[in-house]
Parts: C-alpha cells; structure tokens; sequence
C-alpha cells in the first residue's frame, strides 16, 4: 500500500472523531451565546464587559485535527516497547537556586531513565506496583493560541512554549497549583515533541 493510500485511510479514519469534536465546540458556543443572549435580555448585566471566547476556532481546529494525527501516528504500539523518548527533569520549587541555563544539559534524561528495574513503566495497578511519571507536553490551549475558557478556581493562563526554558516553568507552575504525590515525578516534552510524537498524546485522554 502506497503512502499516499495509507494517508488517506488515516484520514477516513479520524474524520468522524474529528467532527464529533467540532460538533461538541458549536454546541459548547451556541449555549454560552444563549446564556449571554438571556443574561442582557434580563438587564442582569452579568454579561456585559465579558469577552466571550469562541471554542470553534480555526485555531482550535487545526489543534483538534494535528491531535489526531498525533495519535493515528504514533510510534508506541500494544504490546511493543515503549519508545525511549528523550524528557527534562522539573526542578522542585526547592531546587530552584540554580539557573536553568546552567542546570538544562545535566535535567537532560531518557523516559526509561524512570522505569524500575523490576517491574515495568506502566501497569494496570497502583503505586505499589507501578511507577508513575507525568509528562509535561505542548500546551493544548495555549492563551495567545486557542484559550480555554477561565475556571475562576484555577484562572491561570500558559502562553504557547517557545523555547524549553519556557515549558519547564510553565510545568513548575504545576507545581505550584497542585499537589503531586510523592510517587510521581514531573518531566517536560524537549521543544521536538518527541514524546509527544512517539505516544501519540490526543485530546481523548
């Protein structure tokens, strides 16, 4: 089978996934404008002065349809080895005091570098078992990009990463918003992606 045939059966093959998110988005925006449409008729004024962030974007669908691609490419398959993908360590908020440009070549490490000798990376049980790493990845809605709407207990905004020193604070920030459990450690995608392309990281998560 030729590459352009294999092309063009991945696509037949995301097309549905792909427009049921877009389905999604148009009915996510047609309630927010009937609730803005309500809220001015009722002289509330709760939506007057509010900027209202359309989800069905050009910008979010060339985001929805390059995840797709993403995992209709990716490297990891079942029952495979997992793709050995090159990550960076995210300093704790404690360890800090050095400066990143002097710290990046020794942070540089291998997803495996993680795996226990024992047991494997991932299994279908708990931290007994299992280790666990999350890995910081490109920011799927970016604020200066395709933001997503504000959550007022957790309004925080992530611009698109463009260098690596960017998408390190940027998972820090993480850190300091959320609680991770000592059983699992933080890494970040290298400005390449390569994890990202080798696990194939969609929007279905």
């Amino acid at each position: 089978m030729g590459m352009l045939s294999v092309d063009l059966l991945v696509t037949l093959q995301i097309l549905p996934g792909f427009f049921s998110n877009c389905l999604f988005l148009a009915l996510y925006d047609s309630v927010v404008l009937l609730k803005r449409v309500v809220s001015l008729l009722s002289c509330s004024g709760s939506a007057v002065g509010e900027e209202w962030q359309r989800m069905l974007t050009s910008a979010g669908l060339k985001s929805i349809w390059n995840s797709f691609l993403l995992d209709a490419y990716k490297q990891v398959k079942l029952g495979g080895e997992a793709p050995n993908s090159k990550v960076v360590k995210v300093p704790t908020i404690s360890s800090r005091k050095l400066s990143f440009s002097s710290s990046r070549s020794s942070d540089e490490c291998r997803l495996l570098d993680f795996e226990s000798s024992d047991r494997p990376l991932l299994v279908e049980e708990f931290s007994d078992v299992a280790d666990f790493l999350l890995v910081y990845i490109d920011e799927a809605h970016p604020s200066d990009v395709w933001a997503a709407p504000t959550m007022e207990a957790h309004s925080f905004q992530v611009r698109k990463h463009r260098s690596l020193e960017e998408r390190v604070l940027a998972a820090q920030r993480l850190l300091e918003h959320f609680s991770m459990p000592p059983q699992c450690q933080l890494v970040a995608d290298c400005m390449d992606n390569n994890t990202n392309v080798a696990y194939g990281v969609s929007f279905e998560r």
